[in-house]
């Protein structure tokens, strides 16, 4: 409740303060300020103004001085009263609260970008065979030093290039081990499918890279040199000679090495949900001999757990399978076969597998078919597996430039929002998103109890989103609302008159009926949703 309060309380406070500070400024009275409706909690008067918080936090009001059309107000206070005053002053002060709620995300992450002392390095640590990157000759522990000749030194510099540059050649200077070398990059142009939902279509580029370091696991053959050795099942390799160990490439070179001499790994034990490194030690294999095997085969893409009700069990798939490619694009890491599942969780998907030594396809979708709109189950399932994953992430460096990379990053992500935003509203209007997903109340409640739970930074973000939402809604062409203020406004500009008071009611009750169903409609899903959510419950035992 605390979370929502402060949540709500804000999105109405920064309206309600853009309305009041334009109004004072080009000179108009204001006579109250309140956060909430109802009879006064708590208030003082100062200047004239009158500060109150209301009993019923769900909205907020600035009460102007000549605001009611029945009012006559003599001549010399005309121009400090709301309906009287100039045209274009009105229209400031009414533009004003919706404006203020999209500067807010502005206010919100800029300090919040600004106090990243640290970043992430623009070094590579893994790399799909299938990827842009690894096709022209970049390999994991590269570090990206250039990009067509512009100075690289972190992750979301290099990210924002190979984004923004689908299909496009780039000149890629890298660090290899103190050695300068340059590799010419064309990014894969990717459709972001998530948001074709709302109608959005967005193609963006992709190398085929990650900044966590995977490392490759092992599963050693029964009895052989590498079991004897003592690997385990699943085990990690950490490093291969003294050096990091990326891709099962260098394991399988590491062990036709070991045949001729002795190979030094650094091994971890693994945990199935832990991403971080076991337990280390250190193994010597080989010499072996020319016609020995060491007995290591892959372990990163072998199913370990499967939920039975999950659409990877139904599917056909079980323990020990490993899976080797997504669609016809192999796939060795994990990472990028979740990410490749996710980019079009609705498609029915082909993936091959190797199960007792055989190749075998599966397909699936992750719709969940049981989801209609407006339901409280998810509208896409998770897969329901998992494999034995562990990671190595590089050390954040200082972020040199905290100024720049505060600016562009509240840039980028104010103005996602705001596209977003209005992408879905025109789903919303032309069918393509049902009107059983609106939300109301009781559906900002639990935004605001669930980002308030994950911490500041979520629920800062969340109130980001709902704050441009709140501001475009608001400038709709509704009678009560900004926008339709701003109408009226410019019926009275084209008429050179004032809407008389008759009209102005009809306008109202228009305006009134429109929310009043709208709040009808959001607090039914709101219901609807909460009760899904509740009969899904099990009893305990």
């Amino acid at each position: 409740m605390l979370y929502f309060i402060i949540f709500l309380g804000a999105l109405i406070f920064f309206h309600e303060l853009g309305h009041f500070l334009v109004a004072r400024m080009v000179g108009v009275t204001v006579l109250r300020f309140s956060i909430g409706f109802g009879p006064k909690l708590l208030g003082f008067t100062y200047k004239g103004t009158e500060y109150w918080l209301s009993l019923l936090p769900l909205g907020g009001y600035v009460k102007f001085l000549g605001d009611d059309p029945s009012e006559e107000l003599p001549e010399d206070l005309r121009k400090q009263g709301f309906l009287t005053t100039d045209t274009w002053r009105k229209v400031l002060i009414v533009l004003a609260g919706p404006v203020f709620n999209l500067i807010l995300p502005f206010l919100i992450f800029f300090p919040m970008f600004l106090g990243h002392s640290q970043l992430a390095p623009s070094l590579l640590g893994s790399a799909s065979v299938d990827g842009a990157a690894w096709e022209a000759g970049i390999r994991p522990g590269d570090r990206v030093t250039k990009i067509n000749g512009k100075t690289v030194d972190y992750w979301w510099e290099m990210h924002g290039a190979v984004a923004s540059n689908p299909g496009a050649n780039l000149e890629f200077e890298v660090d290899r081990d103190g050695e300068l070398m340059t590799f010419n990059v064309v990014p894969k142009a990717v459709e972001l499918a998530g948001l074709k939902e709302i109608g959005m279509n967005k193609t963006v580029g992709r190398i085929g890279v990650t900044l966590d370091r995977a490392l490759p696991i092992v599963l050693p053959l029964p009895d052989s040199p590498a079991e004897l050795a003592g690997f385990g099942k699943f085990d990690a390799i950490v490093s291969i000679d003294g050096k990091n160990a990326s891709s099962f490439e260098e394991v399988i070179k590491a062990a036709i090495d070991a045949k001729d001499r002795t190979v030094k790994f650094v091994v971890a034990k693994t945990e199935l949900d832990v991403a971080t490194p076991g337990e280390s030690r250190e193994l010597s294999l080989g010499p072996l001999g020319q016609d020995v095997d060491a007995g290591l085969i892959n372990g990163q893409m072998v199913l370990q757990w499967l939920d039975p009700e999950s659409p990877a069990a139904l599917a056909g798939l079980k323990e020990g399978d490993q899976l080797t490619a997504l669609d016809g694009t192999p796939m060795s890491d994990w990472g990028f076969f979740v990410e490749g599942l996710s980019r079009d969780p609705a498609a029915v998907r082909r993936i091959s597998i190797i199960r007792d030594g055989e190749k075998q396809e599966v397909e699936l979708s992750l719709a969940n078919p049981n989801w209609v709109p407006g339901a409280a189950v998810p509208k896409y399932l998770k897969f329901g597996a998992k494999v034995s994953r562990v990671v190595v992430t590089p050390d954040d460096i200082p972020n040199k430039s905290r100024l720049r990379y505060a600016a562009i990053q509240t840039v980028d992500e104010t103005f996602s929002i705001v596209a977003k935003t209005l992408a879905s509203l025109k789903a919303l209007v032309t069918g393509r998103v049902s009107v059983k997903e609106m939300g109301g109340p009781i559906m900002i409640y639990d935004i605001a109890s669930n980002a308030g739970s994950m911490g500041w930074a979520p629920f800062f973000q969340a109130l980001a989103w709902l704050s441009v939402s709140l501001g475009i809604l608001n400038l709709l062409p509704i009678p009560v609302l900004d926008g339709g203020h701003i109408v009226v406004f410019a019926i009275e500009t084209i008429m050179r008159k004032p809407m008389g008071l008759k009209g102005r009611v009809i306008l109202q009750y228009i305006g009134l009926a429109l929310l009043l169903a709208l709040m009808v409609v959001v607090f039914a899903n709101d219901i609807a949703r909460k009760w899904g959510s509740l009969s899904q419950l099990k009893p305990p035992g």
